[in-house]
């Protein structure tokens, strides 16, 4: 791999640049409401919020939303240019090769959000929704398949965890502090996106290079939980579709 900067400098890179846009927002959430409410929910998660179902509430959601994960983005993917030139490939970016474009588009939404998301409304049955959901990734990393790649298996396993949490699981989930169990599944969410890579053939900065991309997702997540909880759970795989949507017609 080209690496005309040391790992040092492209890490040392991402945080001047990180520190700058965060001076930046600062002064954005001193003039913004809305912004000043989801760094809130950041800092102190709650699970009720008062539901909002105004599109110009929504609108005014989407646009920060928009303006912190296309500039986290940016930044990382910026620097990566500068410091590799060499991009890195998933398991999932080869899986869907095959596919058809709705399925690219309409499964990772739903069953992301569905794992991630739903069960913030700690609900018996959004948690063993969930579960599910989040059986149905690992599966293929189990059982060695595709990600979409839908068999009998894959099936029966996310079957078999959903009644244990009907029965058991969600008695533990409902216990749990809600900001834990907020980063539990925020932290998740990247981790999930983490494994699809080899690691095993990567070096330790590879891996690090690796880690960095995907804990990008972290911001993106936090938020995608305010949308969930703010204005509902239709209204955050409306965004996570359009963000993929956006993603596949600029060629990511």
């Amino acid at each position: 791999m080209n690496q005309p900067l040391s790992y040092i400098g492209f890490i040392l890179c991402l945080v001047l640049i990180a520190v700058c846009f965060i001076a930046i927002l600062y002064l954005s959430y001193k003039k913004s409401g809305r912004l000043r409410d989801m760094a809130r929910f950041v800092i102190s998660p709650r699970d009720v919020l008062v539901s909002d179902f105004k599109i110009v509430s929504i609108l005014k959601t989407v646009l920060w939303f928009f303006i912190i994960h296309i500039s986290f983005t940016f930044v990382y993917h910026f620097a990566d240019l500068v410091f590799y030139s060499e991009s890195v490939e998933t398991s999932i970016g080869n899986s869907v090769q095959t596919l058809p474009l709705w399925v690219i588009l309409l499964l990772p939404p739903i069953l992301e959000e569905t794992a991630f998301r739903l069960p913030l409304k700690r609900k018996r049955l959004y948690i063993t929704l969930s579960s599910a959901a989040i059986m149905f990734f690992l599966s293929a990393i189990i059982f060695s398949t595709k990600v979409y790649h839908v068999t009998w298996v894959r099936l029966f396993s996310c079957a078999i965890l959903a009644l244990i949490t009907w029965l058991w699981g969600y008695k533990w989930v409902s216990k749990v502090n809600f900001k834990i169990w907020l980063w539990i599944l925020v932290l998740s969410f990247s981790i999930l996106h983490i494994i699809n890579y080899d690691l095993s053939a990567m070096d330790i900065g590879e891996w690090i290079r690796i880690v960095l991309k995907e804990g990008v997702k972290i911001p993106s997540a936090l938020m995608f939980s305010y949308v969930r909880i703010k204005h509902g759970f239709g209204t955050s795989v409306s965004l996570h579709f359009i963000i993929n949507l956006s993603a596949c017609m600029l060629g990511s």
